[in-house]
């Protein structure tokens, strides 16, 4: 059987083909059962050619989340202030940060403490980068009205971190203080990046 050879544009819909059946995978069967012939299978391909784009599932999962991530960011933040017509307020930052934890939104409620570990091992996206994850937060903060200028990066990026991890963990917590426990988290967040009283 000759071996099919697809062109530019072929290999970048089969690639978002696949992106886009990750994160349902997700949502129903987590990581672990979201195995490389299940996301092949619902992308209408075969196995073997998922191997084309990434080496294995941690490659393909950090690629997951960056997609996902870009493909979210316009439902997270507004229009009119991606294009720097208006800048987002607390109530907004906050319902962003929120969208973090949000099973209908994000990919890291489906994941667990251990998912996350074996990514940071397989790659390195997830390794802690304070100049990379300062770069990251200079630019969410440009889309911030009444935005701190003595921002503590370092802190922001540990305790958006502790937030995904704490949506990560939620079986292991107690589900009556969940809710409270995120919102604890985010306006601490919010208290470091905007200014006092706004």
């Amino acid at each position: 059987m000759p071996v099919r050879v697809f062109d530019k544009d072929e290999k970048e819909i089969l690639r978002i083909k696949m992106l886009d059946a990750g994160f349902p995978l997700l949502k129903e069967y987590g990581v672990i059962h979201t195995s490389v012939a299940r996301i092949a299978k619902t992308a209408g391909i075969g196995t073997s050619t998922f191997y084309n784009f990434w080496q294995n599932k941690e490659e393909y999962l950090t690629d997951l989340i960056r997609y996902h991530r870009q493909k979210m960011l316009p439902v997270m933040i507004s229009e009119d202030v991606l294009a720097h017509k208006r800048k987002m307020s607390r109530r907004e930052v906050k319902k962003l940060f929120r969208s973090l934890v949000d099973e209908d939104v994000s990919i890291y409620p489906h994941m667990t403490l251990e998912d996350e570990f074996k990514l940071v091992k397989a790659t390195e996206e997830f390794t802690p980068d304070l100049a990379k994850e300062t770069a990251i937060a200079t630019a969410l903060i440009s889309y911030i009205d009444n935005a701190r200028e003595d921002i503590d990066y370092g802190l922001v990026a540990n305790l958006t971190k502790l937030l995904a991890i704490t949506a990560e963990s939620k079986d292991e917590l107690h589900a009556s203080s969940y809710e409270a426990t995120l919102d604890v988290i985010i306006e601490k967040i919010l208290n470091l990046i905007i200014k006092e009283g706004f």
